[in-house]
């Protein structure tokens, strides 16, 4: 690992359009395993489709949320959501293409919560589970929060990754992505990483610069910076290098990794700055590529996905693909080549790394692969609604501060200390759900977040927009009701819940009280 000075280094080209061709998802007749590379096992995974919609999702727009399969459905201009434990379609939200809700296109989006970040060529939006926008703000309008001299916020369908352009981060609130320079090829001293607040109307440039692995000669997109969040670190790397950075939030440091590759180069060709578009599209699509880095909360581990060269320049897939498995100390433990055809675009769950080919559809069903090895093992915990990894931070700070607290607490019986395992029952025994919603199966979830003092006195109570689906003005009120009936968690935290207000749900509760 090396420090980093707090020195300059920066990014990005002003890219048009460029249509990658319909990449499909793998199909498959059987549902089989097979073993490569010794402890490489592929599981091919057959979902049916049927009637329910339209075989025309991409292999660049689809996401992993908790078990559900998020992908686009262009054709139909829906998000459809499918089980990944039933292997079934489970849901699908329309999108219109015009007025008050509508959205002409999507490069991009993630999920968390019940919310889902859409990015295109216009616009940042969130959309909720029913397809209802409940923000948005256009690229001009982001532009006009910079320097228009010397950055420009620019939504680029453009990718070889369904990570590498929209990251959101849960613990501060916003959503994390690259920039470009003005001009493109001008990235010395300059910043590469902005965050924007999409509720408040805020663009920040964080104090990440570019290195000197990408401004001391000229590589095109790949110099992108591709980012990833987990609690106060950003990490982040670039297209053309093997090396790895993380920027720690609380001490405004920079760290450096090598993470070299024992298959393939480890610095990716240069270009030539005065080279035309196409060529630069060329040198992105064909030349060696790393990948961002993603973590696995499953296996508290890294991934880092790189493909060679491409020997054939007229053929898109001919790449070798190669995955890197690095340790929470980011060293370097396996790097496994995989399968002919693989194309660098995968998702994390419980079950393994669930990745898609080159190959077309059937006409009645999708397939995937789940890939796992020796280090990748199949999880059979639970994992609840709320985000994985700050959900485990949360219950580990919890556990630290308990074993700091005197038994002479001040904290009666009656006004007991609330924790992660407490308050789901506690909502529920102290819900009342509002008659007139009730009637009407009116549904909706608001995320609570409280904050406490150095002695557990909750202090603050506000609801997240970002984690709650509904305007409804009684669900806000009754969700602020329950969170000040909480008086104690533990001393100098951020504690956060949903009051989930479900029909169904409700009515099971009541029944087993009377």
């Amino acid at each position: 690992m090396i420090r980093i000075p707090k020195t300059s280094y920066h990014i990005f080209c002003n890219w048009t359009k460029l249509l990658l061709g319909t990449l499909f998802l793998c199909s498959c007749e059987n549902h089989q395993k097979i073993s490569l590379n010794q402890n490489l096992m592929i599981d091919t995974i057959n979902i049916s489709i049927g009637d329910s919609c339209l075989q025309t999702y991409t292999s660049l727009r689809n996401r992993v949320c908790e078990d559900k399969l998020y992908c686009f459905n262009k054709i139909q201009h829906s998000i459809d959501i499918f089980n990944l434990s039933t292997q079934k379609l489970s849901n699908q939200i329309k999108i219109e293409h015009e007025g008050a809700n509508g959205i002409t296109n999507i490069d991009a989006f993630c999920v968390y919560g019940d919310s889902i970040f859409i990015q295109n060529e216009t616009s940042y939006t969130i959309i909720n589970h029913q397809g209802k926008i409940i923000k948005k703000i256009s690229r001009e309008k982001l532009n006009n929060l910079i320097d228009n001299n010397e950055y420009s916020i620019f939504p680029t369908n453009i990718t070889l990754s369904n990570f590498e352009n929209l990251i959101f981060d849960n613990k501060h609130d916003e959503l994390i992505i690259p920039i470009n320079t003005v001009p493109p090829s001008n990235l010395k001293g300059k910043n590469c990483i902005a965050t924007i607040d999409i509720k408040k109307e805020i663009v920040n440039l964080l104090p990440i610069y570019f290195p000197p692995t990408v401004t001391d000669k000229y590589y095109g997109k790949l110099s992108t910076a591709q980012i990833l969040s987990k609690g106060d670190s950003i990490i982040y790397n670039f297209g053309n290098s093997s090396k790895i950075y993380i920027y720690n939030r609380r001490n405004k440091e920079t760290y450096e990794y090598d993470i070299k590759s024992n298959f393939t180069d480890n610095l990716s060709e240069d270009l030539d700055k005065n080279v035309n578009t196409k060529k630069i599209f060329d040198h992105y699509l064909h030349s060696l590529f790393f990948h961002n880095i993603q973590y696995d909360p499953y296996r508290d581990c890294y991934y880092r996905i790189h493909t060679n060269k491409n020997n054939n320049p007229s053929a898109f897939n001919d790449k070798e693909t190669f995955l890197t498995i690095i340790n929470s100390n980011f060293e370097k433990t396996d790097e496994i080549k995989l399968p002919e055809n693989t194309y660098p675009i995968y998702n994390i769950s419980a079950n393994g790394l669930i990745f898609f080919t080159m190959i077309g559809l059937q006409e009645d069903s999708f397939s995937y692969i789940n890939l796992t090895t020796d280090n990748i093992n199949k999880i059979t915990k639970n994992y609840t609604q709320l985000d994985t990894t700050q959900k485990s931070e949360q219950i580990i700070k919890e556990e630290k501060i308990k074993k700091t607290i005197l038994p002479s607490s001040k904290h009666s019986k009656k006004d007991s200390i609330m924790t992660t395992d407490k308050i789901n029952s506690f909502v529920r025994e102290n819900m009342i759900y509002p008659q007139e919603e009730l009637k009407q199966n009116i549904e909706g979830y608001v995320l609570i977040i409280l904050e406490s003092d150095s002695t557990g006195n909750v202090i603050s109570h506000r609801i997240s927009e970002t984690g709650t689906t509904t305007d409804n003005e009684n669900f806000r009120k009754e969700a602020l009701r329950i969170a000040h009936l909480v008086k104690y968690i533990y001393p100098n935290i951020t504690f956060f819940f949903h009051v989930p207000f479900l029909v169904d749900r409700y009515f099971e509760t009541h029944k087993k009280e009377s």
